[in-house]
């Protein structure tokens, strides 16, 4: 079982919109008078901070459920440096919300108020297979749209045994992502797409600097969503579609790469700077629930030389690595894409770990994430567009 959010748009009356937007306003009033309380006791432990401010809540006109949750979002801020918050959400627990049909039920200022959704075959078919409806977020669009982010608890599927097959991953910058299988995803747009938008946030930085007008302020928030809902974007491309080229009781082998960030000493300031701005953690995070919905395992290896080993007869050395893209073996003379080396490297090393068998390919095509190409539908199946 896994817990995924569901992001459904909401269709509200002029009167039911009026009652939320009230009901988010003193959301946020609550959660910042319990700011300020924690603040001034220096106390942000839940069930301290609920004893000193759940009463003044209630007063406030929040019901008992709204209270609490304002109190468990201010206790998972800590320290002096907490924020403030504005009123564009307002969060629901299994008391406040439930579903009715393709409607919501959600407790407000107003009462109980049940409000319609625009749902798609995505929304409908994920809320079909879903155990339980957790709770949810209530959010306001920068357009003035309302949508409820649903937390659902769905059933993932216990990989088959047998023992599949075992398929590395190496992921990367300049490849996003290389399977053992032979099929390599290009990240030159979204590397390139990334320092575009530094560049122009470096340039809205610094008229910033001289003029702090709202207009220069909105400018900036609207680079920073674009951007994110850009990467957001990619990066579900690629788990998606990583994960359907796997079939149930496969294995997905990745690198271990916790605490990637701190070994950048070496390198440049523009190289630096890339390096941070790789989401490898978001990416790891999407497979992992991707793949476990689909019945794949995922486990991630020791990265320790995966690109500097010969994986015909096992040299290691640094200048086995000739360049970015190319792998030759000062030993016995093998050479390969130094992406896919890796990749097998990973593969083998999950093998070794008793997940199942990895057969060796070849690079067979790159594709890219925005880049739509006609082929067979068999090979549609393996590339990304």
């Amino acid at each position: 079982m896994q817990t995924l959010t569901l992001r459904c748009t909401l269709k509200p009356t002029p009167e039911q919109a009026a009652a939320l937007e009230a009901t988010v306003r003193l959301f946020a009033e609550g959660c910042n008078h319990a700011l300020r309380v924690a603040k001034e006791h220096g106390e942000f432990r839940r069930f301290r901070l609920h004893r000193l401010v759940y009463r003044d809540l209630r007063s406030m006109g929040l019901s008992a459920n709204l209270a609490v949750q304002a109190i468990a979002r201010v206790g998972r801020k800590k320290g002096s440096r907490a924020r403030f918050y504005q009123p564009t959400s307002c969060t629901f627990d299994q008391r406040t919300l439930s579903l009715r049909g393709e409607a919501v039920s959600l407790t407000t200022t107003a009462g109980r108020l049940v409000i319609p959704m625009k749902l798609g075959n995505y929304q409908r078919g994920m809320l079909v297979r879903a155990r339980s409806v957790q709770g949810g977020m209530l959010t306001k669009g920068p357009k003035g749209k309302w949508y409820i982010h649903l937390s659902l608890r769905m059933a993932t599927p216990e990989p088959p045994g047998g023992g599949g097959r075992v398929v590395g991953a190496d992921l990367g910058q300049n490849a996003l992502a290389t399977l053992s299988g032979g099929v390599q995803f290009s990240g030159g747009l979204l590397k390139g797409v990334r320092i575009r938008y530094r560049n122009k946030r470096a340039e809205v930085r610094s008229r910033l600097d001289t003029q702090r007008t709202r207009g220069i302020k909105r400018l900036w928030e609207r680079l920073s969503g674009r951007e994110a809902r850009f990467v957001k974007h990619t990066l579900h491309t690629l788990a998606r579609r990583i994960v359907d080229s796997l079939n149930p009781g496969d294995t997905l082998a990745i690198e271990d790469l916790n605490g990637l960030q701190g070994r950048t000493a070496k390198r440049g300031r523009e190289a630096r700077h890339l390096h941070h701005l790789w989401p490898y953690g978001k990416l790891r995070l999407l497979l992992e629930y991707k793949a476990a919905m689909r019945g794949v395992r995922v486990v991630a290896v020791n990265p320790k030389h995966t690109s500097q080993e010969c994986p015909r007869c096992g040299h290691t050395a640094r200048e086995n690595r000739k360049s970015q893209a190319l792998f030759r073996c000062q030993g016995c003379g093998f050479q390969h894409n130094a992406d896919w080396v890796a990749a097998h490297n990973i593969a083998q090393r999950a093998g070794s770990m008793g997940m199942g068998r990895c057969k060796p390919a070849r690079i067979l095509r790159v594709s890219s994430l925005h880049r739509l190409s006609s082929e067979s539908p068999n090979q549609s199946a393996l590339a990304l567009g």
